[in-house]
């Protein structure tokens, strides 16, 4: 259960390899943090994660299999990986791949890869969870998305497609758990400077996975079902939805 903070205990990564759950983790270890379970498709790497969060503190870390393209397997190795806690006071989906949106657009398995990390495997992961924290009575629940999939385009379809697919989804099931004590907050940054985005040149209004976990912590405690990073987006997404396409698909970002 949480602790006397709101700080949760228990904590389940679906993707455990991301920068920003790592910098969730963090965040959270200066409570009562007292089992973490990583979840991801890579077993040597999340054991140099695991190792990485038990220097945070007193913690005890498990490693899972979790393979988002697996779609035969995920609804199985989600349950797993939460078999692993006493109680699942938090989990934090952040399976996500790039991809290359230059070379992908004309390759389908390259499409297809994509939309399944990022979207159709979480989905499903996500909607075991849900079950899960039912049968407990409660939970929380953050999903890393993105603004580029709060306004998809040109530069970067495929990816922001795919997240917009997971925000829509999860937007979704926190209207269909409104007035439980299960809660969905979906987390949207902009260009975040990370493993996954070592190959690209930063842009304006780029954040660090600090400052996302900074922000996605007080969101959650506020009960917030959706945040900004940084808060400014909001209102650039705003313009660029109202842009006419014509404009929109010139734009150079």
């Amino acid at each position: 259960m949480n602790d006397s903070f709101k700080k949760p205990q228990n904590v389940v990564v679906l993707g455990g390899n991301s920068d920003i759950a790592f910098a969730l983790l963090k965040e959270y270890s200066q409570y009562r943090l007292e089992k973490v379970v990583l979840a991801g498709p890579s077993q040597a790497t999340l054991h140099q994660r695991a190792l990485m969060v038990s220097d945070l503190g007193e913690i005890e870390v498990e490693v899972a299999a979790f393979d988002t393209t697996d779609l035969a397997q995920v609804a199985a190795q989600t349950e797993l990986a939460m078999s692993l806690v006493p109680t699942v006071d938090l989990v934090i989906i952040a399976a996500a791949i790039l991809g290359d949106q230059q070379s992908d657009e004309s390759d389908p398995g390259a499409v297809a890869k994509v939309l399944t990390t990022n979207f159709t495997g979480p989905a499903v992961a996500m909607t075991t969870v849900v079950e899960k924290m039912k049968r407990q009575g409660n939970g929380s629940i953050l999903v890393l998305s993105s603004v580029a999939g709060t306004k998809v385009r040109r530069s970067n379809f495929i990816y922001g497609s795919s997240k917009a697919g997971l925000d829509a989804f999860a937007l979704g099931f926190s209207d269909a758990l409104w007035g439980t004590s299960i809660k969905v907050t979906v987390v949207r940054p902009g260009f975040v400077k990370t493993k996954m985005t070592e190959s690209l040149k930063s842009v304006p209004l780029s954040t660090t996975p600090e400052k996302v976990a900074i922000s996605a912590i007080k969101g959650l405690e506020m009960g917030k079902e959706i945040v900004w990073v940084p808060q400014s987006f909001r209102t650039v997404i705003f313009g660029l939805r109202h842009m006419p396409r014509s404009i929109n698909r010139k734009l150079p970002f």
